[in-house]
């Protein structure tokens, strides 16, 4: 979390291990068993998600979340589920820990009791409120008193069911007495701004025939209080939802007639008693840390004593090398060392300079990068920022084909199903691994130059170091891209955003007999059959003894550890410069007319201009951003429109004009574009690009003047 103070910002984590539960209830059923999994969240915002036991009552977990807290937060809480087909999943129990509680469990296993869970005690969120008491004499000349309830605003309500329609009811209620009112529904909001004022009168009649006549009594402000409840207005058959709730009882105003604050929403009493039954428990390990920073001016020192690292002899008596010899895990001082050192482009001369003296004090070849050392964890962390792109781009289609396809890939012999026949999930299996294989080792244009650089730098390390080992240039790099990179992602690709949420338990076993195909082979082993434990998979790796498959991964290798490879499409991610819709020329019509144009959704990055259908669609063309050579604006008349503009592009390989697959790049002039005839500009380019050839003329690119002249 980043709260601006004086210059101090507060920053927030929490680095949580989810171990187990125990003693879950029975399922009310004949298997009695259940498929648990469980949530973390803040608050009422679920932030992580472990993957589901299947057939259990105590089920083991073993997971591990890190999220940097962006906002304040009164709970952190756990949630036991039981996952239900047909229905929506319920709720087994939950564990809620208190913000300021959270130190006391601070980096230690703990047991925590599950609690039950009512929809009446799950409440987040405050309420600003202002009260004011004041006295108004009647027409019959008695004096009476009228509170005005204000309810400004309110801040972090939750969302429920993916919407949050929020309003509030005032009552003032007393022993005698209960008065209700409610402000407008403030649509598609959890931080609404109501500001609506609300007047009751603090009085009790004497007589309740005579409406007119009010009798104060002092006593009679004491057994008065406000309730400000908040609902989500819903439009389910069953009811608006209960956000939160406050009671303010209105002695608060004898010390003063006006009372402003701000208010936590507080669960709602409704006589019900907790059940007594035990739910079972849950394993965990929080550590919460929050960190008090200064503005960056007060850092300068150390910041420019960490950027000369790289240029330190010898490296470890660099400050970035102590720095991580002091810190008492090496992942503590890589994720910030890489951070600073990536955005001044200062990280490919450190790592290489610590790789190095790694590699020099390595004795033998086979345990090269093997330890977690802080050249390792470095390395690891660059890979997790530069190459996330690059890695979704790669995995995520075939990953989300395999995850929608299902079809069955289990080869051990004790673990199949009925039905089904092992030499089919070998072939399977095969498949899979084969697709898998393919796209990685055809990937390396597309890897990021960063990463290059440090692969480079690890090659030609540890090719001087065992000079007779030809080998080690390739395991030096295949140690990190295959074992630390595309393997952990194959592995548990919902932890790589390559999928929303954990895999089911026949995917999730597929990928990781994939995962451990595709480490072994880009392992380069000599004895790969005999680094299996399991019989099963040294049979299924006989697939993949052929030459082919370890030229393929040497090639692969080769061309990302190249020195001097500078690819413009291999950054980390690409910019988004533009979007939107654009008009485009219809195919095999008319040369002019309004029908003869259609809308098409575009994307200009800094790799490539893409057009689609609609927004989220196949590119139905793309061109490569150093083809286009100028974006001229049009006549303002030209097809009826305000602004036309037309993308003029070339090719070096134009192919001839009736490939329709590569459509040319051809000579024209804008008079073939325009209803009329206008002055061409003496600067701009001689060709333009088209999105395809129909009946001997091209069909151009016309996209709005928003795109940008």
């Amino acid at each position: 979390m980043a709260v601006e103070e004086e210059g101090l910002r507060v920053f927030q984590s929490v680095k949580i291990k989810i171990g187990e539960a125990k003693n879950l209830p029975s399922y009310p059923g004949p298997t009695k068993m259940r498929d648990c999994y469980c949530t973390v969240n803040l608050d009422q915002e679920e932030v992580f998600r472990t993957k589901i036991v299947e057939k259990s009552l105590c089920p083991f977990y073993g997971e591990d979340f890190y999220c940097e807290i962006p906002r304040s937060f009164r709970h952190l809480s756990f949630y036991i589920f039981d996952r239900d087909v047909f229905r929506r999943d319920s709720i087994i129990g939950k564990v809620a820990i208190r913000k300021e509680d959270l130190q006391k469990y601070h980096n230690r296993d703990t047991w925590f009791q599950l609690q039950h869970v009512d929809a009446d005690s799950e409440v987040q969120g405050k309420v600003h409120l202002e009260l004011r008491l004041s006295e108004v004499i009647t027409d019959t000349g008695a004096v009476c008193h009228k509170l005005a309830a204000r309810i400004l605003e309110c801040q972090g309500l939750p969302i429920v069911n993916g919407q949050c329609d929020p309003y509030a009811t005032v009552t003032l209620a007393g022993p005698f007495r209960s008065e209700a009112k409610k402000t407008k529904v403030k649509k598609k909001t959890n931080n609404p701004q109501f500001d609506e004022v609300f007047y009751f009168e603090v009085t009790r009649p004497c007589s309740y025939s005579k409406k007119s006549h009010f009798d104060f009594e002092e006593e009679d402000v004491d057994k008065l209080e406000i309730r400000v409840d908040l609902w989500n207005a819903s439009n389910l058959k069953f009811g608006d939802e209960f956000l939160g709730e406050l009671r303010i009882p209105l002695k608060v105003l004898r010390q003063s007639s006006c009372y402003e604050a701000w208010y936590f929403l507080q669960p709602r009493d409704n006589g019900k008693n907790p059940k007594p039954d035990d739910l079972g428990s849950l394993r965990l390990n929080v550590v919460y840390t929050e960190d008090h920073v200064f503005s960056s001016n007060y850092y300068s020192p150390l910041r420019d004593l960490l950027l000369k690292s790289a240029d330190v002899e010898p490296v470890s008596a660099s400050a970035a090398h102590i720095l991580g010899e002091v810190c008492r895990e090496k992942q503590e001082a890589a994720v910030p060392l890489v951070r600073l050192l990536l955005h001044y482009g200062r990280v490919v001369p450190f790592i290489s300079a610590i790789a190095s003296a790694e590699v020099k004090r390595t004795q033998d070849p086979n345990t090269i990068f093997r330890g977690n050392s802080l050249a390792s964890k470095c390395i690891d962390e660059t890979m997790k920022l530069a190459g996330m792109h690059y890695l979704q781009v790669t995995l995520k289609p075939t990953i989300e084909e395999i995850c929608q396809s299902h079809r069955p890939c289990e080869i051990d012999p004790v673990k199949l199903k009925d039905g089904e026949n092992l030499e089919n999930n070998m072939e399977n299996l095969r498949q899979y691994v084969d697709r898998i294989f393919t796209v990685i080792t055809k990937s390396g244009v597309s890897c990021p130059t960063v990463m290059c650089d440090i692969f480079f730098s690890l090659r030609e390390a540890a090719a001087k170091r065992f000079q007779d080992d030809p080998d080690v240039r390739y395991t030096a790099v295949s140690s990190f891209i295959f074992l630390r990179f595309f393997a952990p992602a194959i592995l548990s690709p919902n932890l790589f955003q390559l999928t929303p949420h954990h895999t089911d338990p026949q995917t999730s076993r597929t990928l990781t007999l994939i995962s451990k195909t595709i480490q072994t082979l880009g392992s380069l082993s000599k004895s790969k059959s005999a680094s299996f434990k399991e019989s099963y998979m040294a049979t299924f790796y006989e697939f993949f003894n052929e030459q082919k498959y370890a030229d393929a991964v040497k090639n692969f290798l080769d061309l990302i550890s190249s020195s001097g490879r500078r690819d413009p499409r291999s950054i980390e991610q690409p910019i988004l410069l533009k979007e939107g819709f654009m008009i485009k020329r219809a195919q095999g019509r008319k040369r002019f007319g309004m029908k003869n144009f259609k809308k098409r959704w575009f994307r200009l990055t800094n790799h490539e201009f893409t057009y689609q259908k609609s927004k989220g669609d196949q590119p139905l063309c793309c061109i490569p951003i150093e083809n286009i050579l100028a974006v001229e604006r049009l006549e303002e008349e030209s097809f009826r429109m305000k602004n036309v503009e037309t993308t003029q592009a070339t090719r070096q390989d134009a192919p001839n004009q009736g490939d329709l697959d590569r459509p040319p790049e051809l000579s024209c002039t804008h008079s073939t574009l325009c209803p009329r005839p206008h002055m061409p500009t003496p600067s701009r380019a001689q060709t333009a690009h088209y999105s395809a050839w129909s009946k001997g003329a091209g069909i151009p690119l016309i996209p709005p003047a928003s795109f940008g002249a």
